[in-house]
């Protein structure tokens, strides 16, 4: 008689650290032996619950017995617990199995084609079924007692790892250089630096050749990144009740960081990359029917003839204009209609560049002052701590041990608020450089940026000039659309460069011409262009 061995562990630590499937596999062939079979084959489930019908090596052995129809096989399991762990999905793979013609055998449990043998087995396997509920429960509890302590206890996404403490267990830390590149990539998010997720794909693969790391990183992945809160050393996890704290492990960000990129990506007001942008379709998703007001998909159309036609169109159900084109090339054509309106004169853009480095350089100086202010206070905490600590080691009188006690702990927790404010990093002059040209190279000339047909650099000139949206009508176009307010602000400094002399000069000096800048202007830019030109 022929037999074919089936073995299966729930686990991965099984298949890495244990011997599950190895003895399983012995057992089975020394019952083979005894009973004179011969074993065909061996299909083993490795990590794979018991609780599911669909296994990869359980299907194959399925196919198996199809494939060798007119053969008559015994197929042998260490216990019915390695078969199914739930009553229902034991009695759906029986079916499967005996209908084929098998037989099936196990050291641990003898099959009889009996009323009474059919109700122990059903018993045996609801058992079976309570075990794996009844644990599931137990790891549940033990993991969610876990988390409220502070510790994840599911698997670390990219940038953390997990090391062993002798008293915590697993604690997980920053895995570099993948954390740095990480921490990097969501603050140039934050300040605008970077400004799709798109850019944030490309600089991270761009650190990663850099850094000899041979893996890559999707959109998708990216997304999950920008909204990792276990990057800031907090967790949460709603789905248990577990709301936000501090966890036990060390992050690479502050929370404010991953609070601010939060509040970016939920703001409704800017577009947003489409998982399936199109280079084909560059505004799919950010023009918007003059209807319904909802944006608008693109695709081609094939004609009776086979040829191919582009067009962008509203889908929404019940839109009155659903399913009626524009054609690509009238929308595009309008839409580029509007960015050579938009470039600036070189005169702006020379005044521009004088002013925003001025700009620029009291920011720095600002940063400065903020990061020395900083550390002198956390210097003189760090002081008044030791000589608290002090006085409660020297003091022989108890009575004041709990006051300087109670005095330590406000101290601590000054020093604890002051560690979690967040101030702003310098940037070196050749960062703001090469940020700046890049900036006002897309602004003086964003046709030729947008005719380069790169999906990058076309979503950078729109995001850049444009704050909401557009609404293309089918008469009208655009109409008149409205730059947004980043944009501006830079072509306002040729309007105050006019409105400011008063001198015989035609010639202000960078100084003069921010002085004369209103301050309503300056904060502004800080606002929105800082991030964009210091990164």
């Amino acid at each position: 008689m022929k037999a074919l061995i089936y073995c299966r562990v729930s686990s991965e630590r099984q298949v890495t650290e244990g011997s599950g499937l190895t003895s399983q596999e012995q057992r089975c062939r020394q019952y083979a032996e005894n009973k004179q079979y011969n074993v065909s084959k061996v299909f083993a489930d490795e990590g794979v619950s018991g609780g599911l019908f669909d296994r990869p090596a359980m299907l194959q052995l399925i196919d198996y017995l199809d494939t060798h129809a007119y053969e008559q096989f015994v197929i042998i399991f260490d216990d019915l617990a390695r078969f199914a762990r739930d009553l229902q999905v034991h009695l759906k793979l029986k079916t499967e199995l005996v209908s084929r013609g098998a037989t099936l055998e196990s050291p641990n449990f003898k099959f009889e084609d009996s009323p009474e043998g059919e109700f122990i087995e059903n018993v045996l396997a609801s058992k079976a079924q309570l075990d794996r509920h009844q644990n599931k429960r137990q790891v549940i509890q033990k993991m969610k007692a876990r988390a409220e302590s502070g510790f994840w206890p599911f698997c670390l996404p990219p940038g953390l790892k997990n090391h062993r403490d002798p008293l915590r267990g697993k604690v997980s830390s920053p895995d570099e250089p993948i954390a740095s590149i990480f921490k990097s990539a969501i603050e140039g998010y934050r300040d605008r630096i970077l400004l799709t997720q798109l850019d944030v794909v490309d600089y991270i693969q761009e650190q990663y050749k850099l850094k000899g790391i041979s893996r890559a990183i999707s959109l998708h992945g990216v997304q999950r990144l920008l909204t990792e809160i276990l990057y800031t050393g907090y967790i949460e996890y709603p789905h248990w009740g577990i709301t936000r704290r501090k966890g036990a492990h060390q992050g690479f960000i502050t929370i404010e960081t991953h609070d601010e990129v939060l509040k970016i990506l939920n703001d409704r007001t800017k577009p947003k990359v489409r998982r399936d942008t199109n280079p084909e379709f560059p505004l799919r998703g950010l023009i918007l029917c003059q209807d319904c007001k909802k944006p608008m998909t693109a695709s081609f159309n094939t004609s009776r003839n086979g040829q191919r036609y582009p067009n962008y169109f509203c889908k929404t159900n019940g839109c009155p204009l659903q399913n009626k084109i524009i054609h690509r090339k009238d929308l595009e054509d309008k839409f580029v209609a509007i960015l050579h309106t938009a470039k600036l004169d070189k005169s702006t853009k020379n005044l521009a560049i004088e002013v925003l480095t001025d700009v620029w350089s009291q920011q720095q100086a600002q940063m400065i002052d903020a990061q020395t202010a900083h550390e002198r206070v956390k210097r003189e905490l760090l002081g008044e701590i030791d000589s608290v600590t002090t006085r409660i080691k020297k003091t022989k009188n108890e009575s004041l041990v709990p006051v300087y006690e109670e005095e330590l702990i406000k101290l601590q927790k000054q020093k604890e608020d002051l560690n979690t404010q967040h101030i702003p990093s310098n940037f070196t002059q050749e960062q703001f450089g090469t940020a700046t040209r890049k900036v006002i190279d897309t602004l003086e000339n964003p046709v030729g940026m947008w005719q380069t047909e790169d999906l990058n650099d076309r979503l950078t000139v729109f995001f850049m000039h444009f704050d909401q949206k557009l609404v293309y009508d089918r008469e009208l176009g655009f109409g008149t659309a409205t730059l947004g307010q980043s944009v501006s602000i830079i072509r306002s400094l040729g309007s105050e460069k006019i409105s400011s002399v008063e001198t015989e000069s035609n010639e202000l000096s960078s100084r003069t011409i921010s002085l004369n800048i209103s301050t309503g202007v300056v904060n502004q830019y800080c606002h929105l262009f800082c991030g964009r030109l210091t990164g």
